[in-house]
């Protein structure tokens, strides 16, 4: 098993997130992204992604739980048997925004919103997402009320992912968010042990 991975997500801040875990799993790194620009195209790559897992290149895949029932029946209908150990098929509970909500200091100090607002439980919320949004339009910055607000048919605000994108680099801390995020806890555990076995391996012939 090779120590670059094969990063895939739905969005840009599932990327974010993906970017981060892998740094701190060494001697695990990113060979290369892909934004699938929502879940359907993620979708239809997943066996290709159980595959090149089996094939030696690790893959670790972001999505969104959303409305399914749990993380369980969204393999099955997607994959329909259990994924490889290469291929890291991690589900957000229900979306990636409950990761970011985790780290509830951090999240108040970028919105400029007292922490008292953050939910405890972000895991719990039937919309992660429109609860961040939700915060953002509290903020005392307008920058972040004006780049988290949709406009027109759009779910998210013009610079959305942009600001999100520096929130995560700079501000997020999976550690703390683990704590009270379980499916982000399991995220980072498969990465410790895929980062291990690797590990493990015996170098490569010269």
């Amino acid at each position: 098993m090779l120590p670059s991975v094969y990063l895939a997500a739905e969005d840009e801040p599932g990327l974010a997130v993906g970017r981060k875990l892998i740094a701190e799993a060494e001697p695990l790194f990113v060979y290369r992204e892909d934004n699938a620009h929502g879940y359907g195209r993620l979708k239809i790559k997943t066996p290709n992604f159980q595959q090149m897992g089996s094939n030696g290149l690790p893959v670790l895949m972001i999505t969104d739980l959303d409305s399914h029932i749990c993380p369980s029946s969204m393999i099955d209908e997607w994959l329909g048997r259990i994924p490889s150990p290469g291929f890291l098929f991690r589900i957000c509970v229900r979306e990636v925004e409950a990761w970011l909500l985790a780290h509830r200091s951090a999240l108040a100090d970028f919105l400029s919103v007292p922490i008292s607002r953050i939910p405890a439980a972000p895991e719990l919320l039937p919309d992660p997402k429109a609860k961040l949004i939700s915060l953002a339009q509290r903020s005392s910055h307008r920058k972040i009320r004006t780049g988290f607000k949709p406009i027109g048919s759009s779910a998210i605000g013009p610079d959305y992912n942009r600001l999100l994108g520096d929130f995560i680099r700079d501000c997020w801390n999976a550690d703390i968010a683990a704590n009270v995020s379980p499916s982000l806890g399991r995220a980072r555990e498969r990465l410790r042990v895929l980062a291990t076995t690797i590990d493990a391996l015996p170098p490569s012939p010269s």
